[in-house]
C-alpha cells in the first residue's frame, strides 16, 4: 500500500515499530530503531560523504525518484539510514545511505522524514554503504565503484594489501556478484595497489603471448594457428571452456583433418580449489566428454591436453608448461 507523500509522516508517527529495519550484522553494524528527523539535523554530503560511489545519481534519476514519491510512499521498503555523531555538532546526524531518496524528498519540499538509526564505526559504515547499493538494482554498484571502495580499504589500512584480504572483503560486500566480475575487479585492484601475488594470472591472450615471448623455453600456438613442430593446431583455454574447445576441435578435424592441442590456465586458486585440483578437474572434464561422445559413436578423439601455463610463482618454473603427467 502506498501512503500519500503529504500525509506520510503523520501516518508513520504512530507506526514506527512496523517500518522494516534492515539487518547489517554482517557488516558489524547495529540497526537500532526507526526515527523521524528534521532534515536540518542531518549532515548530507553526496560529494564526499558517499565514499563508495564514483558517480552519484544523475538528474534524470533524481527526477524519477521525485515523481515516484509524489505518487505515494511504499512503507514496505527500507528507509534511508543515519548515524548519530554527537550533540556537539549543529547537525548531529550523518546520512549513511539514501542520498538519492533524500534529494528527491527535499525536491518535493519535505522538511522531515523517517530513517533507520545505525550504530557502528567508520569502516563498518562504509561497508554498509557499499552493501546497500547492492540491494537496489536500479542503483547497483558499477565495477569502478567496487575498485574504488576496495582500494580505499587497503590504502586506509582497514584491510591488508593481500589477495586474500581483498577477496574476503569483496565477498562480504558484493554477495550476489558472479566469479567473473569478482576476479576481474580484484585483479584490477591488485594491479592498482601493486599487491604481491603468489600466482600468475593470464587475463588475456596478449598476456599469454608475453609469457611465450619473454619466458617460455619452447614455442606454442595459442590462437588456433597450425604448429609445424607438433603437426597440430594449438589453442589456450581457461577452465570452464572445455565443451567449447571440444566442439571446435571436432569441427576443425572434420573440415581440415587437423588435430588440436590445448593449453589450460585458471582463475585464482582457493583453499577448496587448489591449482592442482583445478588441473585434475580440467583433465577429468575432457575425459568425461570423450566418454560421452564415444558412447554416441565418436571414433576419433581430435584433442589433446598439452599442459598448463605455469601459475605458482614459488613452486613452478616460469620457463615451461606444467605437464599433464605432473598433475596426475
Amino acid at each position: 500500500m502506498r501512503i500519500p507523500l503529504d500525509t506520510c509522516i503523520s501516518y508513520v508517527e504512530s507506526k514506527l515499530s512496523t517500518i522494516p529495519i534492515p539487518d547489517w550484522t554482517q557488516a558489524n553494524v547495529i540497526s537500532k530503531d526507526t526515527i523521524i528527523l528534521n532534515f536540518d539535523d542531518i549532515y548530507i554530503d553526496d560529494i564526499e560523504g558517499n565514499k563508495t560511489k564514483v558517480e552519484t545519481h544523475t538528474a534524470e534519476e533524481i527526477e524519477t525518484l521525485k515523481n515516484s514519491f509524489a505518487e505515494g510512499v511504499d512503507l514496505k521498503e527500507f528507509p534511508p539510514a543515519v548515524r548519530y555523531r554527537g550533540p556537539l555538532y549543529d547537525k548531529p546526524y550523518v546520512l549513511i545511505y539514501g542520498y538519492g531518496r533524500c534529494e528527491a524528498l527535499l525536491s518535493n519540499k519535505k522538511k522531515e522524514w523517517f530513517f533507520t538509526l545505525l550504530e557502528g564505526d567508520d569502516d563498518a559504515m562504509e561497508d554498509v554503504q557499499a552493501m546497500e547499493n547492492e540491494q537496489l538494482p536500479k542503483r547497483i554498484n558499477k565495477e569502478v565503484d567496487m575498485r574504488k571502495f576496495l582500494a580505499a580499504k587497503v590504502k586506509q589500512g582497514k584491510i591488508g594489501n593481500t589477495e586474500k584480504d581483498i577477496r574476503e572483503k569483496f565477498r562480504k560486500i558484493y554477495t550476489n556478484r558472479d566469479k567473473t566480475v569478482m576476479n576481474r575487479v580484484i585483479q584490477q585492484v591488485m594491479e592498482e595497489l601493486n599487491t604481491p601475488q603468489p600466482y600468475i594470472l593470464y587475463t588475456s591472450t596478449p598476456r599469454i603471448q608475453q609469457w611465450l615471448d619473454n619466458h617460455s623455453s619452447e614455442s606454442y600456438s595459442i590462437e588456433g594457428e597450425y604448429d609445424d613442430d607438433r603437426g597440430m593446431v594449438g589453442v589456450h583455454i581457461k577452465e570452464g571452456y572445455q565443451y567449447r574447445a571440444v566442439i571446435a576441435a571436432i569441427q576443425r578435424y572434420h573440415k581440415e583433418g587437423q588435430r588440436t592441442y590445448v593449453i589450460g590456465h585458471f582463475s585464482p586458486p582457493t583453499k577448496k580449489a587448489t591449482l592442482n585440483s583445478k588441473r585434475k578437474q580440467f583433465i577429468k572434464e575432457f575425459d568425461d566428454i570423450r566418454t560421452a561422445l564415444e558412447s554416441c559413436g565418436l571414433n576419433t578423439w581430435p584433442i589433446e591436453v598439452m599442459g598448463f601455463l605455469p601459475q605458482d610463482k614459488e613452486h613452478e618454473s616460469i620457463k615451461k608448461l606444467v605437464k599433464v603427467s605432473d598433475v596426475i
